[in-house]
């Protein structure tokens, strides 16, 4: 114990336990026995991280180094510089934890086996490999297969091998992610770029600021993934042919377009001819008017399901649906479900229709019949029935009423 002076802001002298520490003890007390090696050996192999309290003639000694660095690699540091060039020490070390290399001797972190062993323990320890080894071409590329972001820290002349980067961008499906720490100079190479969207759409972000902006380049991209647009510079998203190739394969699309493409007429009708449900994504005044819809329904039938309920009912929109769908029109109602609810409404007419009809032939046949039971005008009724046996009105003279629609 060491004495302490008084606290000046108490009576009492405090006395307090020297730190438990050979090298904090040394310097409270200048006159006690320094540990020998023997004590130091002890104490080090039961807190490895003692090594940086010790001596330097203790930090000098391999076989304390060892016993340090075997507990954790990151010891290594307290080391002297003679140890940090030792292979045998670094390699214990590196054993322990990967990320010792980065206290290794310049000399050993340009051994290539010493970094294949440390990164066994995590990729890590590349970057503070070497500049040799960091451009070391099947190093890097089994260290970017397992860990794609490593490719940050390949060094030149790797980094500018064009090769390189295609071999990264095969050998895995996130190689495209990879080459996005490639040198700008070659994600501005439409071959590597091509390449790296074929595994990825995604990948089209990583590409140079020109290629991006390449017109027909970004057209080709697009026939093969609509997705891309969502990385195409504004000025390219009210491209006509570029939008309609994209909304060709995924009506989703025009969320990319710009404003001025959502909101042109003719450019949405053009869609519409594709794909029906593009009436919704119309601006509210068109999808209101009228004029619109009918438009709309003459190059798409099935638009009127997206159509108001004002237009789903107009009869003459309806008529014109079911002609562009079906092409032909028996003047009878529509059994259709694009009126939404009116499916079963439409049969059940039908149905009484029928049975009206029924009716009446029974009443004509029954005031043809004489005084003597005889067919008066038989004839003429079967003439009549033969040609509508079921006695229904033709076609021609059902008349449509409400909601029926005639063509």
């Amino acid at each position: 114990q060491v004495e302490v002076p008084e606290c000046p802001f108490g009576r009492h002298a405090r006395r307090i336990d020297a730190v438990a520490t050979p090298m904090a003890a040394a310097e409270r007390a200048p006159n006690l026995k320094q540990p020998d090696r023997k004590e130091w050996l002890e104490q080090i192999r039961n807190d490895g991280w003692r090594l940086e309290l010790a001596p330097d003639d203790i930090r000098k000694d391999k076989e304390i180094v060892r016993v340090s660095v075997k507990q954790d690699g990151m010891y290594l540091q307290f080391a002297s510089d003679e140890m940090k060039d030792d292979r045998e020490v670094v390699s214990e070390a590196v054993g322990s934890n990967g990320e010792a290399i980065k206290y290794a001797s310049a000399l050993l972190r340009n051994d290539r086996d010493l970094v294949v062993k440390a990164l066994e323990k995590g990729w890590q320890a590349l970057r503070y490999a070497s500049t040799e080894v960091r451009a070391d071409k099947d190093l890097l590329l089994g260290v970017i297969k397992e860990f794609w972001w490593a490719a940050e820290y390949v060094t030149l002349p790797l980094r500018m091998d064009r090769v390189f980067w295609f071999l990264v961008i095969a050998q895995d499906t996130l190689g495209w992610m990879a080459f996005s720490y490639a040198p700008a100079i070659l994600r501005a190479n439409r071959g590597l770029v091509k390449k790296a969207i074929d595994s990825d759409y995604l990948a089209f972000k990583c590409a140079h600021e020109d290629v991006r902006r390449d017109r027909e380049f970004v057209l080709d991209a697009v026939k093969k993934d609509w997705r891309i647009l969502s990385s195409v510079p504004e000025e390219l998203r009210g491209d006509r042919e570029l939008i309609l190739e994209a909304v060709r394969q995924d009506l989703n699309a025009l969320e990319y377009a710009s404003d001025e493409l959502r909101q042109d007429q003719d450019f949405l009708l053009e869609v519409l001819e594709g794909n029906a449900r593009t009436l919704s994504y119309m601006p509210e005044a068109q999808r209101t008017n009228r004029d619109v819809v009918l438009a709309a329904v003459k190059r798409n039938g099935p638009a009127l399901t997206y159509a108001k309920d004002e237009h789903r009912y107009d009869p003459s929109i309806l008529n014109e649906a079911m002609q562009t769908i079906h092409g032909s029109c028996t003047r009878r109602l529509w059994r259709t479900a694009y009126t939404f609810g009116e499916l079963q409404k439409g049969q059940d007419v039908l149905e009484e229709e029928d049975e009206d009809e029924e009716e009446a032939a029974e009443g004509a046949a029954n005031s043809g019949l004489g005084d003597d039971g005889s067919a008066s005008g038989m004839s003429g009724a079967t003439g009549s029935e033969d040609r509508n046996p079921r006695g229904r009105r033709s076609d021609e003279e059902a008349s449509p009423g409400g909601a029926v629609a005639a063509a």
